[in-house]
C-alpha cells in the first residue's frame, strides 16, 4: 500500500507512492497532491454501518475521483448522532460510483469498532504518497514527502527516499556545507538554502554546495 516505509541496510529509508500525472525527475523534491479543500470534509454517511462493517458508505463531494486517489489514505467520523465521533481508520480501497454525488463504499483497514448513523458525517483525506508531484515554485500546494531517486512514470507506483544520503538538485542558492535545506521557492523540484520562512520546511542538510541544476549530496531527515 502507498505510503509503506522500508529501510535498507544503509540506513536510507524509502515510501512507496503512486506518482501523478507527470513523470518525476531524479533528483526532484516531491510533495504530496494538492489539497481538495472542504470537498471532502463532513461528508454525508448514505446508509448507516453497525459494529463489524469491513466499510463505509458515504456520498461522493462534486468532484469524480479515481479508485486509487483514497488509497492509504484517511477516513474518520466527524459529527455527532454516533459515539464513533473521532474513529480514523486507514482507507484500502474505495469502489461504487465514483462520479458526483455517487455512493461510494470506502473499505477500511479495521473492522468498524461502532454503529455509524446516517446523522454522522465523515471527513476522507487522501494519502500523501498517493499522487505525488515536484514541488512547485512559489506557494507549496502539498508537504514534501521525499525525493526522486529514478524516474517514476506518470501514474504508475514506485519508491522514493526519505531518509539518509541522496542526491537532489540544488537551485543555485548559496548552499552551504552542512546547512539546513528546504523546498526551493525558485526552481520546481530543487532544494534550497533553508532560510527559516513561511512555508519552508527543511529536509535535511548539504554534505556539499553545488551550482543550479546539479545533484548536490544531501542528507535528508524527511522520516
Amino acid at each position: 500500500m502507498v505510503g509503506q516505509l522500508a529501510w535498507d541496510v544503509n540506513g536510507k529509508a524509502f515510501r512507496f507512492v503512486l506518482n501523478g500525472a507527470t513523470a518525476l525527475v531524479k533528483g526532484n523534491v516531491l510533495q504530496s497532491p494538492a489539497s481538495l479543500g472542504s470537498t471532502y470534509q463532513n461528508m454525508v454517511v448514505g446508509t448507516a454501518g453497525v459494529k463489524g462493517d469491513a466499510f463505509i458508505q458515504v456520498t461522493n463531494g462534486t468532484s469524480t475521483i479515481t479508485s486509487q486517489q483514497f488509497e492509504g489514505g484517511s477516513i474518520s467520523v466527524y459529527t455527532a448522532g454516533t459515539i464513533a465521533v473521532a474513529d480514523e481508520y486507514t482507507i484500502v480501497s474505495v469502489t461504487g460510483t465514483l462520479t458526483t454525488g455517487g455512493a461510494l463504499k470506502v473499505f477500511l483497514d479495521r473492522p468498524l469498532r461502532a454503529a455509524v448513523t446516517t446523522s454522522a458525517t465523515v471527513n476522507m483525506m487522501p494519502s500523501p504518497y498517493a499522487g505525488v508531484v515536484a514541488t512547485p515554485l512559489t506557494t507549496k500546494t502539498g508537504i514534501v514527502v521525499g525525493v526522486a531517486v529514478y524516474e517514476i512514470p506518470a501514474n504508475a507506483y514506485g519508491w522514493i527516499q526519505t531518509h539518509g544520503v541522496a542526491a537532489v538538485i540544488a537551485d543555485g542558492s548559496a548552499i552551504v556545507l552542512g546547512g539546513q535545506i528546504g523546498a526551493a521557492n525558485t526552481v520546481t523540484g530543487s532544494v534550497s538554502l533553508a532560510t527559516g520562512g513561511v512555508g519552508m520546511a527543511t529536509i535535511g542538510q548539504a554534505l556539499a554546495t553545488g551550482a543550479s541544476g546539479s545533484g548536490i549530496t544531501a542528507f535528508l531527515t524527511i522520516d
